[in-house]
């Protein structure tokens, strides 16, 4: 296996742990909105744009990966 591919395979993983961590976080800042924690939701919205960020830059990286 070439280090290409492992670190293809690594980032297409790391992209599914952003994706579940980023659905798991959004399922907790709905109920605690509804829960009156308004602020604290909000916050945990802010933190998936780092989270959404960075699989960007994992996305940009496997696609010039895959052009090797």
């Amino acid at each position: 296996m070439t280090t290409a591919t492992i670190l293809q395979r690594l980032m297409v993983a790391q992209v599914q742990a952003h994706l579940a961590l980023g659905a798991a976080i959004e399922e907790l800042a709905l109920w605690t909105e509804q829960n009156g924690g308004a602020q604290a939701a909000q916050n945990a919205r802010d933190a998936l744009k780092a989270l959404d960020e960075s699989s960007e830059l994992i996305g940009h990286c496997l696609e010039e990966l895959g052009k090797e």
